[in-house]
């Protein structure tokens, strides 16, 4: 996040600095409040005192502002606070705002740090608050947003420390939350009004006590930068259902932009679902709690700073169908010891992704075969210690080298749908080619109704032999079928077509056809 804007803003009225400004001062105080009266159509502004919008004792204790007030025979209709009115008012606990005020002015209460409660007469017409309005208001604990607002500008509650709790009037006319409007405060829970449809950069950033984030179904614009970044005690996360653009399948606690499967927020406790192809930029962004993450299968890109900052990750695995990673995906993890990833072909990584030190002291894990091939990469020749796995993914099975030099498909453990698998009779990974010595028992458990092992893209598929539930069927052969335990004892000599039998690994000859089958 970038620190400099907010800071600057807070050092012309927080620190002192007098300057120059667009804004009206007023030596017109009426019941010890400044204004700025509109004798045309009959209003008045609340301002600031003199030429100087850091008067720090002008307004003190707890202040309540009239809806009319009466100068030199005119009764006017107090319908602003004006630019910088209350800046750096350290003496200012309170303010009660009449019914009548639609607009708080850029930097009206910017620096209140002693500003304990606002509180807004109802009904409110207040219609807009404005840019950095309540910046730096410390000890703001609480605020009802009235449901007439229609605008909060960028910055309008930053760096407001204590303030934990933000309740929206119903129904809100509210219906976007802008740039760092909530950045940096105490809130505990994110719950965003249902007027909401746009949410931009960083609206909720570097909030240390937000535990819970609830957005609603209207929600159809979340800014690329996740604006819920740096957000480390995040447990719970979700989308109302019914909302159309986004959603929270699975309960992962996370929000995935549901067209294109790119999740686009998440937090410690999310679990990403196996449909997710992307993760988008800053999703995981200084979620420091992360030790281990994983993606599922599915998942062919990482967007820009999608973990930047996770300085408890200590491994993170890469599914085969990993295609891209963007720049500075990794940055200020400093501790990443365990780098796996399943890709056959090394994807396209940019330099800044790693911290130097990462390149240099952790170990990539790569498929069996394929070492060299990383090695000569761009990027991934940085890395000093690549190490071969046992184990590789080809077209999403997974197998694991035997002792004697032979591949055993572990599972299926990566992209591969319930239904038909075929395992060929031999593989290839990286410049390696091993033989298909069989299938581990129990790899394909749960997940494929049909397994055909030894089958080769080359070879005849007019015989067609798999199992399902309680069967074992033969298609495209009328010839005798012998069905073998693992052991190889025969179990059957049938010319039945469906041939039923218990759950479990068999072996099936038809034809002249060997095949491993599973039934359920």
């Amino acid at each position: 996040m970038n620190n400099k804007t907010s800071k600057f803003s807070v050092a012309l009225c927080v620190i002192g600095l007098c300057v120059a400004s667009l804004a009206q001062a007023s030596d017109t105080v009426v019941d010890g409040i400044y204004y700025n009266f509109n004798k045309e159509n009959g209003t008045a502004e609340v301002t600031y005192k003199g030429k100087c919008h850091c008067a720090p004792d002008t307004y003190q204790g707890q202040l309540t502002i009239p809806s009319t007030v009466t100068f030199e025979g005119q009764t006017y209709v107090v319908d602003a606070i004006g630019e910088y009115a209350f800046a750096s008012g350290r003496k200012l606990t309170g303010v009660t705002i009449p019914t009548t005020v639609k607009k708080i002015g850029y930097n009206a209460f910017v620096g209140c740090r002693q500003l304990v409660n606002v509180e807004f007469n109802k009904p409110s017409s207040l219609a807009e608050i404005s840019r950095q309005a309540f910046l730096a208001c410390a000890n703001l604990q609480s605020i009802e947003i009235p449901a007439s607002v229609e605008k909060i500008g960028k910055f309008a509650f930053e760096m407001c420390d204590k303030l934990e709790n933000v309740t929206f009037g119903e129904p809100s006319k509210l219906t976007e939350i802008d740039e760092y409007v909530f950045c940096r405060t105490g809130l505990h829970g994110i719950v965003v009004p249902s007027s909401v449809t746009t949410i931009k950069d960083v609206a909720f950033c570097s909030n240390p006590n937000i535990f819970s984030v609830t957005l609603p179904a209207n929600i159809t614009t979340i800014s690329e930068r996740n604006p819920f970044c740096y957000n480390t005690q995040v447990t719970d996360m979700s989308v109302e259902d019914g909302n159309p653009v986004y959603d929270s399948r699975d309960n992962c606690n996370a929000i995935i932009e549901t067209k294109t499967n790119t999740l686009v927020a998440g937090c410690k406790t999310s679990v990403i679902p196996s449909t997710v192809t992307a993760i988008g930029r800053s999703a995981f962004n200084h979620v420091t709690d992360m030790t281990d993450a994983a993606l599922p299968a599915t998942t062919t890109s990482i967007g820009k700073y999608a973990y930047l900052g996770c300085t408890g990750l200590r491994s993170f695995y890469f599914p085969s169908t990993m295609k891209v990673m963007a720049d500075s995906v990794f940055w200020q993890i400093q501790k990443l010891d365990s780098i796996v990833t399943m890709a056959q072909k090394p994807f396209q990584i940019d330099e800044s992704d790693f911290e130097e030190s990462i390149y240099e002291n952790s170990t990539l894990y790569v498929p069996a075969g394929t070492a060299k091939a990383y090695r000569s990469a761009p990027v991934w020749t940085k890395f000093r210690h690549i190490v071969e796995l046992e184990r590789f993914v080809v077209d999403g099975i997974s197998y694991e080298l035997t002792a004697d030099g032979t591949a055993e498909v572990v599972a299926p453990s990566e992209g591969v749908a319930y239904g038909k698998v075929v395992v060929p009779q031999s593989v290839k990974s990286g410049e390696n080619v091993y033989t298909v010595s069989g299938v581990r028992n129990g790899a394909m458990n749960d997940v494929a109704s049909r397994v055909i092992v030894g089958s080769d893209k080359s070879e005849s598929e007019n015989i067609n032999i798999y199992g399902g539930k309680g069967l074992i069927t033969v298609e495209g052969s009328n010839a005798e079928a012998q069905v073998f335990n693992q052991a190889g004892v025969i179990l059957v000599s049938t010319l039945r077509r469906y041939i039923p039998m218990e759950q479990g690994l068999y072996i099936v000859k038809v034809g002249g056809k060997t095949t491993k089958v599973l039934v359920e």
